[in-house]
């Protein structure tokens, strides 16, 4: 069971109670100890039948965190954009911002929603990616590249310019926010490639 990939110790301790229990009661029935284990063994069938089981139990679940996450990524990449832009328009005179730069933010909140947008409309042509550990470790580069652009751009960039507030401001917003939904783009359009499996074939 564990080569076969069932190594979490829930299902290994169901199976071993399943077992026990099914040689104690054909020890019961009189057959001898090595009988006993080899026919229950053979009731239980392969490894491999056993832990598609285990998948068929788990994917309701899988189904269900997925849909949740869909929907929270739905309202983010909708309401954040809508309440900074809120913010650079009620606030903005304040910092000193024009017209024109006060757009030029929009327009950089409205890229974060469309990339973001991009990855998930596009996830049929994204690989199917079926292990959450590759998955997860392509979300962890993404993560560090998109922090190291970051501290790149506070460090290094910005102590050579001599911005005023506004256009630090429009800078900051640019340089930040399309790179986190260039991320969030990448991020969603896997993870809804990778629901594709759990989805029943269209007859």
């Amino acid at each position: 069971m564990l080569a076969a990939g069932i190594k979490t110790p829930v299902p290994l301790e169901e199976l071993e109670i399943h077992l026990r229990d099914e040689i104690e009661r054909q020890t019961k029935a009189g057959l001898n100890p090595q009988d006993t284990f080899n026919s229950a063994v053979q009731k239980f069938g392969s490894a491999h039948t056993v832990q598609n089981e285990f998948k068929k139990v788990d994917r309701p679940q899988g189904v269900l965190k997925w849909k949740l996450m869909d929907a929270f990524l739905v309202l983010v990449t909708i309401l954040f954009p809508l309440v900074v832009g809120g913010i650079v328009l009620k606030r903005g005179s304040f910092a000193g911002m024009t017209a024109g730069e006060e757009m030029s933010c929009l327009a950089a909140m409205a890229v974060f929603s469309l990339l973001a947008w991009a990855g998930r409309l596009s996830r049929r042509i994204f690989p199917v990616i079926a292990s959450r550990r590759t998955r997860d470790a392509i979300g962890a580069l993404g993560t560090l590249l998109v922090a190291l652009w970051w501290i790149v751009f506070l460090r290094l960039i910005v102590p050579h310019h001599d911005f005023t507030m506004s256009q630090f401001l429009v800078a900051f917003i640019w340089a930040y926010f399309p790179p986190a939904g260039a991320f969030v783009g990448l991020f969603w359009g896997m993870e809804a490639a990778a629901q594709k499996k759990f989805q029943p074939a269209k007859v």
